[in-house]
């Protein structure tokens, strides 16, 4: 039987970027599980998304590539929002996979 861990096990990233609209949305990323990641209008939101985000991470890369958690407790790094300039650079790279 699998054991779920629990997002709040692990630290995490969390930080203002632009969504497709051109509205702002919260991210909220697993520090050492890189692609483990959620998005909200809402810090709320975005913790909801992001244990079936651990989920998929783990179905893909297995329990044992997981980063240590800190059972009962974790931190959380409040990152400033993303600048304009990271906006365009993610747009330039996003076109060349297309």
């Amino acid at each position: 039987m699998q054991i779920v861990p629990k997002i709040d096990d692990y630290a995490w990233q969390v930080r203002r970027v632009p969504d497709w609209t051109g509205q702002t949305e919260i991210m909220i990323e697993i520090i050492g599980a890189e692609g483990c990641v959620s998005f909200g209008y809402s810090v709320k939101e975005a913790k909801r998304g992001l244990k079936e985000a651990l989920l998929l991470w783990i179905k893909k890369y297995g329990e044992l590539a997981l980063p240590e958690g800190r059972e009962g407790a974790h931190l959380i790094y409040i990152e400033s929002e993303m600048s304009k300039e990271e906006e365009d650079y993610i747009n330039v790279e996003l076109k060349k996979l297309q």
